[in-house]
């Protein structure tokens, strides 16, 4: 992060880091870590608005992967 008018500013570099680290970390834990404190584990409301974007990705391409078939068999 870099300091920019006295807010430090995400980077390219940060954000490609932080979607790295939800990616290790899986869609479960993130949601939950993001539910407990999303800025203390992620760092700052940037990265919190980050983890936001990544889990409703997540979700709709949940969402696009059951069709048919997950929607008739899915866990309820």
């Amino acid at each position: 992060m870099r300091p920019r008018n006295g807010l430090m500013v995400m980077t390219e570099d940060d954000r490609r880091r932080l979607l790295d680290r939800l990616e290790r970390l899986g869609e479960q834990k993130v949601r939950l870590m993001s539910g407990v404190d999303c800025v203390r584990f992620f760092g700052n409301w940037q990265a919190a608005e980050l983890v936001e974007e990544w889990l409703e990705f997540k979700s709709v391409e949940r969402q696009e992967q059951t069709g048919l078939l997950g929607r008739l068999f899915g866990r309820r």
